[in-house]
């Protein structure tokens, strides 16, 4: 929020989707939204969100717990309010060479959401999808009228898929050790199967 060059992309490592994670982490968006910041996007994996977005319409109030409903790792379902910008067929074409190489993408019926706190300047951006995608293409934003480089703070679920996408547009990276299943630091997790002095563990 005090970097002064955007956007600044912040790297989820806890709930990096390449690694298998939820897709539904909240940590982040939760500290966004604690902190008032502006500016910001997140894309959130949550099928039940979508579909009461999808329910209240384009244009409608959206006013519910996202996030956090896959299991105790993501942190917990954070209460959202705002009003459905938009409602997206969820496919897009990344031409690029990227992660895995793929071409052809589909993130299932997905919503846009503009969240309570938004400003025509500085619009905060709750992206709810039914699929998990990895976040490896700027065009999964485009695709549903986000452009990247307008915003402030973008929060990419990964650490390593996402850079070759984010880095051309980022002032800055960087990688935040929040938690959940793909979190890369040891202490965040309970050992009870483990050598006596583990380099790394105590």
């Amino acid at each position: 929020m005090t970097n002064g060059k955007w956007p600044v992309a912040l790297m989820d490592a806890g709930d990096n989707i390449g690694g298998g994670s939820a897709g539904d982490s909240t940590y982040i968006l939760a500290e966004l939204l604690k902190q008032k910041a502006e500016g910001w996007v997140v894309v959130l994996s949550d099928p039940a969100a979508v579909q009461t977005a999808i329910r209240s319409g384009v244009g409608g109030d959206f006013d519910m717990p996202v996030g956090g409903k896959t299991d105790n790792l993501h942190g917990d379902s954070i209460r959202v309010k705002g009003r459905v910008k938009g409602i997206h067929d969820g496919r897009f074409v990344e031409t690029a060479v990227r992660h895995g190489g793929g071409r052809y993408w589909d993130m299932g019926i997905s919503v846009v959401i503009e969240v309570e706190g938004s400003t025509p300047d500085l619009p905060n951006i709750l992206l709810l999808t039914p699929k998990r995608i990895i976040p490896f293409s700027l065009n999964q934003l485009i695709s549903v009228g986000i452009y990247p480089e307008r915003m402030k703070i973008l929060v990419a679920k990964g650490t390593i898929a996402p850079r070759a996408a984010y880095e051309p547009v980022a002032a800055r990276i960087i990688e935040v050790d929040s938690g959940g299943v793909t979190a890369v630091n040891p202490a965040r997790f309970e050992y009870k199967h483990i050598r006596e002095n583990l380099y790394g563990l105590k």
